[in-house]
């Protein structure tokens, strides 16, 4: 089973947009987190009923519900939604594009503190419409000196490989492959095979360690 986790405003496509494209299930779950305090309570109870309806076409025992968090306090806003993720069960698939900023925000937060309990990130885009699975970049990684000096090749160089690596590096092959599989564990870089060759690619994660790196130097 999945659980669905998403704020919602008064657009209920930006929510159920992403959870039909990725598909719904017999046992699903659907958490629809809204601030503890309504501006607008018709307009809150409409948008609820036209989620319902238009989930509960497709698969009639999904279950809906709401999870009140606070807006006013960041930091009790961030654990709330933070309780909420891991609370939820099966796997969670995060959905972020919609709702208000106080709700967004914290919710965005309290995943990227917590990534190993989430299986997917989906984004419902307010531009076109389209809906986008994401990685949230692992924040809360570390990596050794010698492979952050890997990384820094691998960033300079954009997508290469392990005998470029090598080639610019001072450290032995053996290392050099040491350091990209572990880099490659942390989702640092990305690395697949392509003929006979190992290629490597920095992520978005990746970047950000390297740049806070370099930028408290």
């Amino acid at each position: 089973m999945r659980t669905y986790i998403g704020p919602i405003g008064f657009n209920p496509t930006s929510v159920t947009r992403p959870i039909l494209s990725h598909g719904l299930d017999d046992g699903d779950v659907v958490t629809l987190v809204r601030p503890e305090d309504e501006t607008d309570e018709r307009r809150a109870e409409e948008t609820m009923a036209d989620v319902d309806r238009t989930l509960g076409a497709l698969e009639p025992e999904v279950s809906t519900s709401i999870a009140r968090v606070p807006y006013d306090d960041f930091g009790e806003a961030v654990l709330a939604c933070n309780e909420i993720i891991r609370e939820a069960s099966g796997d969670r698939v995060l959905i972020l594009g919609g709702g208000a900023r106080d709700v967004l925000l914290p919710l965005a937060v309290a995943g990227l503190s917590i990534l190993d309990f989430i299986s997917l990130v989906l984004v419902y885009s307010d531009i076109d419409g389209a809906v986008r699975e994401i990685t949230l970049p692992n924040l809360a990684t570390s990596i050794s000196d010698r492979s952050m000096e890997t990384l820094a090749i691998v960033g300079q160089e954009g997508t290469t490989s392990l005998p470029q690596i090598t080639e610019k590096a001072e450290y032995s092959k053996s290392t050099i492959t040491r350091h990209v599989n572990q880099l490659a564990e942390e989702n640092v870089v990305e690395a697949w095979m392509e003929g006979r060759h190992k290629k490597v690619r920095i992520t978005t994660t990746g970047r950000l360690l390297l740049g806070s790196a370099m930028g408290s130097r």
